[in-house]
């Protein structure tokens, strides 16, 4: 399976709900491969910082890669291996974008509930997705998740139509939002949520539940096409 991470617009927290992922997919037992496809690099330095401090998964392995030819083909190499793949993509559109949309087997797009999370978030899942699925013939599953949720923008008035834009897109929304908690925060310099000294048991299970999420909609999109 191959999950590519993106949405064009920046701070959408695209590279922590990646480490947070790859991280629980590969406690889990996965053999998981990561590219960092974001120029910035972020996600490398992660990966030092938790090496040096004993912290790595085992079953997880890292690389960036900024060519978007190779992007398509390492992912699809490491996907032969029988890894679990995710890209973080970064926050523009560019030609690594569409490569992680190429290769990839399902779109996880996260955003906030803001007017510029979501527009852009609506432009890559009814623009950019379907020329994709156009070009190659079949169906790209997509699945938007909100990110950094918290109560006050749960219960705001003035988030609901952009709520209901989402529900109206008819793109898959998953449906526990991903909580705004401080164990996301803590993974940023180094580690996963399940080495971070002060572990947080309801962001592992939010993080699990997007997982077995994600592996359902692989599923169900394989069976789909095989009929």
């Amino acid at each position: 399976m191959i999950v590519t991470i993106a949405n064009p617009k920046g701070g959408t927290g695209k590279t922590t709900l990646v480490r947070a992922l790859s991280g629980t997919a590969a406690h889990a037992g996965n053999d998981v491969f990561l590219i960092d496809a974001d120029s910035r690099a972020n996600t490398m330095r992660w990966v030092t910082m938790s090496k040096q401090m004993n912290v790595w998964p085992d079953r997880l392995e890292a690389e960036s890669c900024l060519d978007p030819n190779q992007i398509y083909k390492l992912a699809l190499q490491r996907q032969y291996e029988g890894k679990v793949v995710f890209i973080d993509i970064e926050g523009t559109t560019n030609e690594n974008l569409f490569a992680g949309l190429y290769c990839a087997d399902i779109v996880l797009i996260p955003l906030q509930t803001t007017q510029d999370d979501v527009v852009a978030g609506m432009q890559l899942a009814l623009n950019h997705i379907p020329v994709v699925e156009e070009d190659q013939k079949r169906k790209l599953p997509t699945m938007i998740v909100i990110n950094q949720h918290d109560l006050v923008t749960g219960r705001a008035k003035a988030h609901e139509p952009l709520r209901e834009i989402l529900r109206e897109s008819g793109v898959t929304v998953a449906p526990q939002p991903i909580a705004r908690r401080a164990a996301y925060q803590s993974i940023g310099a180094a580690g996963t949520l399940q080495t971070v000294a002060k572990s947080d048991p309801k962001a592992i299970a939010e993080m699990e539940t997007l997982l077995s999420e994600l592996l359902t909609l692989y599923k169900n999109s394989k069976a789909e096409a095989r009929t």
